[in-house]
């Protein structure tokens, strides 16, 4: 792959700016990315006359207008249909935790949506977007288990079996087997196996035998082996009600007739 290193130190820029608080100096900048000042001075010039950065009278640089086309653009990619919804909202009203949606974008993983319930424990890593480590968390291995065969080969083979904690599933013959016993229950669980202490449960809606979407919710460890299956039935009540919101019939509840 070519790199275009101007590109890579604008973007790294662009990146460095969303992260902070405040506006940045061009000395600032140069001096937190290990850029030569003139080097940053023409990349930031560039990108203020893209309409990417702004400076104000201190010379001070920050987001411009025209991220936000860009911001708009990617978010619309995660903004779910209204029927998924209304069970994800009832889904964290019920169990009390935090409740996601999810599903496949461009044959990659995404969050489309987290609703708090009261007892809502915060996940880092599981914001709305884009997802890596689909294989350690439920809601990945659900969407993996039921996607077709061409989809769910391809994303493992572009995303390696990393072992994110120490509970993680790293060798393929054994996710191989999770993905089988996904399928047979209908819905997956993780415990630990993305963050220390958390465990998730997640449940697929389906048509045409492929999933449209996934619920799931996540718990602090001990209170989901406490909670187990009413928590699990709580994600599958999401998913019913959410194939009645979409009109589907019984090849739309088919992952959780079983259970």
């Amino acid at each position: 792959m070519t790199v275009i290193r101007s590109v890579s130190r604008a973007s790294r820029i662009l990146v460095h700016l969303a992260e902070q608080q405040e506006s940045r100096s061009a000395k600032e900048i140069a001096a937190a990315l290990g850029l030569a000042l003139p080097t940053a001075y023409h990349l930031l010039g560039t990108l203020v006359s893209e309409g990417l950065l702004t400076k104000d009278s201190g010379r001070q640089y920050q987001l411009g207008p025209a991220l936000a086309a860009i911001t708009d653009a990617y978010m619309r990619q995660f903004t779910p249909p209204d029927y998924l919804v209304g069970p994800l909202r009832h889904l964290a009203e019920a169990s009390g935790e935090t409740a996601y949606v999810g599903c496949w974008r461009q044959n990659r993983l995404a969050v489309l949506a987290s609703v708090e319930g009261r007892n809502a424990v915060r996940v880092s890593g599981v914001d709305v977007g884009f997802i890596v480590a689909a294989h350690a968390r439920a809601s990945g291995k659900v969407l993996l288990a039921f996607a077709p065969d061409a989809l769910r080969d391809a994303y493992l083979l572009e995303n390696p079996l990393v072992g994110v904690t120490a509970r993680t599933i790293v060798e393929p013959s054994e996710l191989k087997l999770e993905l089988e016993r996904t399928r047979l229950l209908g819905y997956a669980v993780d415990e630990e196996e993305f963050r220390e202490g958390v465990a998730c449960v997640a449940a697929p809606l389906l048509e045409g035998g492929y999933p449209v979407a996934a619920y799931s919710l996540s718990a602090p460890v001990e209170r989901f082996r406490r909670l187990r299956q009413e928590l699990i039935d709580h994600v599958l009540e999401a998913v019913r009600q959410a194939a009645v919101e979409r009109g589907g019939g019984s090849d739309a509840r088919a992952a959780v007739s079983a259970s």
